[in-house]
């Protein structure tokens, strides 16, 4: 009879702390049913995002759901295939566990954080305008899904490496800008570097594939143009960052 009673009350402790947390986040359905996260009403700190509702699998966090709400780590399950803009924007967090489903990190999305380490899974094909900039990243690796890297998506951390996927198509303005990158790739599938992509960085490498059009700064003291197939592509050194004077090895 005790063991029975210890069970029971394990399980009603049980379904009370999850019944609590679900009513943290506040929510809609989308024209399938699926769960989308539009908002939070807890207090903030180390928070795990149910993988579903109502038995309904919550598919994504929306527009600033948890814009300024004092999180200090989220783990976000493996249900949510898109995380849309400013859904996490300007909190504390240092610990992000994202979804290996995830396809879409919308602007802004961890914008302003604590951020020291991220993995991005193989699934995520765009990274938008500034979603992890202004953080305290010292490496990120771009799987090879991504297609594109949006305006400042990492600027202003505290990159010493940086790992681009061989299907990156663009590379948008300060994309990598303001970071501590003292060398760098570009693989072959990327066709646009833009303004300022990765200005102020100490680069001292660079190599650089065919047919890639470098915006102004797009590589500090770079010049503008065209990179063409035969006689310019390779990897470019140069003395000290403060060098303008680029050789190519």
């Amino acid at each position: 009879m005790k063991k029975i009673f210890l069970c029971l009350f394990v399980l009603v402790v049980c379904i009370g702390v999850f019944a609590q947390q679900v009513s943290d986040f506040e929510w809609e359905s989308d024209n399938r049913g699926d769960v989308i996260i539009t908002g939070y009403t807890g207090t903030g700190g180390a928070i795990t995002i149910p993988g579903e509702i109502n038995g309904r699998p919550v598919t994504a966090i929306g527009p600033t759901a948890f814009f300024e709400k004092n999180l200090s780590s989220v783990i976000i399950p493996d249900s949510v295939i898109s995380i849309e803009v400013m859904a996490f924007s300007q909190n504390r967090l240092s610990s992000v566990t994202i979804s290996s489903n995830l396809t879409t990190i919308g602007a802004y999305a961890f914008h302003g954080n604590q951020i020291n380490s991220i993995t991005i899974p193989n699934s995520v094909t765009s990274i938008g305008e500034s979603a992890f900039a202004q953080n305290r990243l010292t490496s990120v690796v771009i799987p090879n899904s991504v297609i594109s890297i949006e305006r400042r998506a990492f600027g202003s951390n505290r990159l010493t490496s940086a790992t681009i996927g061989n299907s990156v198509i663009s590379i948008e303005a300060f994309a990598f800008g303001e970071n501590q990158l003292t060398s760098i790739t570009i693989p072959n599938s990327v066709t646009s570097i833009d303004l300022g992509a990765f200005s102020q960085n100490p680069l001292l490498s660079v190599t650089v594939g065919a047919n890639v059009y470098l915006g102004d700064n797009a590589i500090p003291s770079f010049n503008r143009g065209y990179i063409n197939s035969g006689s310019q592509a390779g990897t470019y050194t140069r003395q000290n960052a403060n060098s303008t004077t680029w050789t190519r090895r």
